[in-house]
Formats: C-alpha cells, structure tokens, sequence
C-alpha cells in the first residue's frame, strides 16, 4: 500500500492490473524494453536491445538506442491498454506513451498519447518467453502495411 495512512491508492490498483496482465501482452513487451534501456550504455547491451527486442529491419534506425533512452528518460508513462488496427489484424499493436502522473485514467481520451511503440509479432525470431513482439517504431503508429510482418492473421492473445 502506498499511501502514508496506509489505504489502499490508484497506484495500488494499477500495479494489481500490471502484474496480472498475461505474459504475451504489449505493454509488457515495452516495459521490459524500458527496463533494458536503462541499463548502462554499451555495446553488449545495443548488441543485446537489436537482437531481442527489435525488428531486424530497423536495427540500423535505432543506432545506439539513445534515442529511445531519452524518450523514455522524459517520464512518459506506458499505458497498460494495447491498440490492435483490427480484429483481423492482431500480429500488430500499438502501445500508448503518455504524459501524465495518474496511475490510471477512466478514460483514454483523457490522456492523449505524446508517443507510440508500433510492435509486431515476429514468432520466427528468438525473443521473451511467451512473446515474440518486436518493436520497429517508437513515435507515430505505423500502418500494418508498412511493417515487416511474417504471422499476419496470428493473434498472440491464443494459443497455438
């Protein structure tokens, strides 16, 4: 509990909602991607963010991921609600990247999204345990038709 008269707060309830979140879901994905990045720069770890985390196809856009490491250094928060363009196409998703102190919002078009991470799944590529997302794009969405995707019409929220 993180109040200092000890009830239980929004913070509380959001950190309930995030653990139980399934292992497959985006906002994991690009969480744990956070996590990485704040790890001490170094060729080992760009060496190791390319390799488990983004598309190959835009390995040489991220350079030394310094990039990623201010946009997230800036406190944007990840939202905990994942954006699919459509019940057909569920291989791509969208994550929120949000200016804002809350730690749950009622409704999202009370916190606009300052940035997206366009994600797609990649079950061909060695990556996380139950995940196989792959961030190409950190800023706009990017159109499912223009990303490299090899499992279009999987829907990583079922089991094979």
């Amino acid at each position: 509990m993180n109040d200092d008269a000890g009830g239980w707060t929004d913070e509380d309830d959001a950190s309930v909602e995030y653990e139980a979140l399934p292992a497959w879901h985006p906002s994991l994905f690009v969480d744990v991607f956070r996590t990485a990045l704040a790890t001490e720069p170094s060729e080992l770890r760009n060496a190791f963010l390319a390799q488990a985390f983004v598309t190959p196809e835009s390995v040489e856009a991220w350079g030394d991921f310094s990039r990623a490491e201010a946009l997230f250094a800036s406190g944007l928060r990840i939202s905990m609600t994942a954006f699919f363009p459509s019940d057909d196409v569920r291989d791509v998703a969208y994550v929120r990247l949000v200016e804002t102190t809350e730690h749950r919002s009622p409704s999202l078009a009370d916190v606009p999204a300052t940035a997206h991470a366009t994600l797609v799944w990649r079950p061909e590529l060695v990556g996380m345990p139950e995940s196989s997302w792959r961030i190409h794009h950190l800023g706009f969405p990017v159109a499912p038709d223009l990303l490299p995707r090899t499992a279009p019409g999987v829907d990583p929220s079922k089991p094979a």
